[in-house]
């Protein structure tokens, strides 16, 4: 693992999963809770296309059924809100949280979508939260980020494995 300085803050890099310095917001409540949110690009750690991940055990479950949704993603003043087909109340953290929509605060995100600027993208679901894959112009736009805030490019092809498993015979 390696660190790269940005700015006022430190991201911790994990091949092309980059954790940003975001806060996330739950919504109506306005609980900010303690989701790590990275950066993903494609062909890094088993990643097919480039996306963002929100990670905090239990988040995944605004995801109404199944293993995602296309969902509604907005601009907001210095990030992006996610919004759940419905209304559900979820346990974060031990504690039942109803839960609208989630805003994920960090500003460099307002130049995939500026304020007020919408779009669909489907937000599917994961065993530690969710992840949101943009439509290609939005997912171009964040693959820009990446690179010139991190100096990380997407790979055309998914990474090599570190290692072979290979079969035991008995």
């Amino acid at each position: 693992m390696g660190f790269s300085f940005d700015g006022d803050s430190m991201r911790k890099r994990l091949h092309g999963k980059i954790r940003l310095d975001a806060e996330t917001i739950v919504m109506p409540s306005g609980r900010r809770i303690d989701a790590s949110v990275y950066l993903h690009l494609k062909g890094y750690a088993r990643a097919r296309v480039s996306h963002l991940d929100v990670e905090k055990i239990g988040l995944g479950r605004i995801i109404h059924r199944g293993r995602g949704n296309f969902l509604e993603v907005k601009g907001v003043r210095q990030g992006l809100e996610v919004f759940a087909r419905e209304s559900r109340t979820i346990e974060i953290d031990g504690e039942l949280t109803p839960v609208s929509s989630i805003a994920i605060i960090y500003k460099p995100l307002n130049e995939i979508l500026e304020e007020d600027e919408s779009t669909r993208a489907w937000v599917g679901r994961k065993y530690d939260g969710f992840y949101i894959s943009f439509k290609r112009e939005e997912m171009q736009k964040l693959e820009k980020i990446a690179l010139e805030r991190f100096g990380v490019k997407p790979l055309r092809k998914l990474e090599k494995r570190p290692f072979k498993i290979e079969k035991l015979e008995c």
